[in-house]
C-alpha cells in the first residue's frame, strides 16, 4: 500500500528503491511462496507483484544485473504450474513485451526466440506490449532501420524506453562498422539517414563516439565524413630472418 502511494517520478526513485527492498525482505519470511512444495494463493500474488514493481524499478534505475535477477523470480509466477493455482497477472504481457525488448537490445537472440514461441500466436499479434518487440525484429530481419526508428517513438510503456535505444545502439554500431568497410567517405547528409540520427548535435556525438573502435577514424572534412584506416607500425625484420 505504501508503494502505491508514492508518484513513480525521479524524486522518489530512492524510496521506491529502499521499500522495495524491505518488501523482498519481508517476502524471505513466506513459507508458502517458491521454492516451496505447496505454494498458497494469497502469498504467490503477493510476491508476484512485489517482483512486478522490482522488475520496473530495476529498469528505472538502468540496473540490468537487478533486472535480470528479478526477472528470473517473476518467470516462475508465469508458468503454467502457477496460471492454475492463481489469476494471471494484469501485467504479465507488459513484463514479458519488455523482457523480450532486453533480449533483443543485449543481442540475446536465440533466448528471444525460445520465448516468443511460448507466447501463444493470438497474444503476438493482437498484445501492444508483445507487438513492439516482435515487430522490431522483424524490421531488424528485414533492415528496415527506418521502421525501428519510427517505432521508437511509439513505445506502450515508459520502460520499454530504455531497451528501445539499446537496441537503436546496437543497430547503429552494426552499421557504423559495415560502413567503415564499405565506403572511404560518405555525404554528411546521407550520414543522418544511415545512422537514423536526425539532428546535428548528436550525430557529431555519434562521430566522435565512434571514431578509432576499429583501427578506423572517423573524420569530418568540409560536408564529408571520411573513415580513415590506421595504418599498422611496421616492425623491424630481425636481420637473421632476412638471411
Amino acid at each position: 500500500q505504501k508503494l502505491k502511494q508514492l508518484p513513480e517520478t525521479p524524486a522518489t526513485l530512492n524510496d521506491r528503491d529502499k521499500l522495495i527492498k524491505q518488501l523482498k525482505t519481508d517476502l524471505t519470511f513466506f513459507e508458502n511462496i517458491p521454492p516451496c512444495f505447496d505454494p498458497e494463493a494469497k502469498e504467490c500474488i503477493l510476491a508476484r507483484e512485489v517482483y512486478e514493481y522490482a522488475t520496473f524499478l530495476s529498469v528505472e534505475k538502468q540496473d540490468i544485473a537487478e533486472y535480470e535477477q528479478h526477472m528470473s523470480v517473476l518467470k516462475t509466477y508465469y508458468d503454467e504450474q502457477f496460471r492454475s493455482l492463481i489469476p494471471n497477472s494484469q501485467k504479465m504481457y507488459t513484463v514479458l513485451g519488455l523482457y523480450l525488448m532486453y533480449l533483443l537490445a543485449y543481442n540475446k537472440i536465440a533466448e528471444y526466440h525460445t520465448e516468443i514461441e511460448l507466447i501463444p500466436n493470438q497474444e503476438q499479434h493482437n498484445n501492444v506490449f508483445i507487438r513492439v518487440p516482435v515487430a522490431l525484429e522483424q524490421h531488424f530481419v528485414e533492415g528496415s532501420y527506418n521502421k525501428i526508428l519510427s517505432q521508437k517513438q511509439n513505445v506502450p510503456h515508459e520502460a520499454y524506453q530504455f531497451f528501445v535505444n539499446k537496441f537503436v545502439d546496437a543497430i547503429r554500431f552494426e552499421i557504423a562498422r559495415s560502413a567503415e568497410k564499405a565506403y572511404e567517405s560518405l555525404k554528411l547528409a546521407d550520414t543522418h539517414r544511415l545512422f537514423m540520427i536526425d539532428k546535428d548535435p548528436e550525430l557529431k556525438q555519434f562521430i566522435a563516439n565512434n571514431s578509432n573502435k576499429e583501427g578506423v577514424e572517423w573524420q569530418v572534412r568540409g560536408d564529408r565524413l571520411y573513415f580513415v584506416k590506421q595504418k599498422a607500425d611496421a616492425k623491424e625484420i630481425p636481420s637473421e630472418r632476412m638471411i
